[in-house]
């Protein structure tokens, strides 16, 4: 079950940038949501038009990073709910949160390096779980990975965190030539990563990319931690909406209070 209380809270938004086209960067500000939000919960925003008749459903955000007060979310503009939101994301307008929900990923685990693979806009939670990471002193390993080079924003921040880093994309426009899971094993391959059990690992993205790493993870005798982005419509486990299946038993998991973030030998990734 979602690991704290959550608040509803009127943020108000401090400033919003277009890192790249449809992807938006909003920072927001709520000491409730800044002080209490670990890597992974998430939080959702009423999205509401002019006349505030729909969409009537929440929209749900990870958290990507936090610095006093404050809390950043970064999004993908896809669909009426997030167009109606880029617009509504103005300086000094607030707006309906919800948070910190779900439980987030498990970062009291023992001392090994940290292996945060990222597919697409799933490094929005992973910057939060590097900042954790990175805040406390570990060794971070981050893998990120895109169809091609115009998938990539921000990319200097990244750079500049004490991190190694290493980019990939599926056309080899940029890094890498190939997916995630394909650097992953090239780079122990040139012994420039550790062997696979020699890390925690953390993974966040499409579907198919989160079982490919989390099947290679089974065959070397390991797991991941992995957040699934299935759709959560009210993020508090009552609409019943984002089931997926156990994998161990039978049943479902609710991806909004069991997870979103999961154990990848406890569920079956849709």
């Amino acid at each position: 079950m979602t690991e704290s209380k959550y608040h509803e809270v009127q943020a108000e938004v401090v400033s919003v940038k277009e890192l790249k086209h449809n992807v938006i960067e909003a920072v927001l500000r709520s000491k409730e949501i800044a002080k209490n939000t670990k890597p992974g919960q998430f939080i959702t925003i009423q999205v509401t038009n002019k006349d505030e008749s729909v969409p009537v459903l929440r929209r749900p955000f990870a958290v990507s990073y936090t610095k006093g007060d404050d809390f950043q979310i970064i999004f993908d503009v896809v669909g009426r709910g997030t167009d109606i939101l880029k617009d509504m994301l103005k300086a000094g307008k607030k707006i309906n949160v919800l948070g910190p929900l779900g439980n987030g990923f498990n970062t009291k685990v023992n001392g090994k390096e940290k292996l945060l693979l990222a597919g697409g806009i799933g490094i929005a939670p992973i910057k939060k779980l590097m900042q954790h990471f990175t805040e406390k002193g570990d060794q971070v390993t981050l893998i990120w990975g895109n169809r091609d080079k115009s998938g990539f924003f921000d990319i200097d921040f990244f750079m500049d965190q004490n991190i190694k880093l290493f980019v990939a994309t599926d056309d080899g426009s940029l890094g890498f030539e190939g997916n995630v899971l394909d650097i992953l094993k090239a780079e122990i391959k040139n012994n420039n990563l550790k062997k696979i059990n020699d890390y925690n690992i953390y993974v966040v993205g499409p579907g198919p990319m989160m079982k490919a790493v989390a099947d290679y993870c089974t065959e070397m005798d390991h797991y991941c931690q992995v957040s699934l982005e299935t759709p959560m419509a009210c993020g508090i486990g009552v609409c019943q909406g984002c089931a997926v299946k156990k994998k161990k038993e039978d049943g479902y998991f609710l991806t909004c209070v069991d997870g979103p973030v999961f154990n990848s030998c406890s569920v079956e990734i849709p």
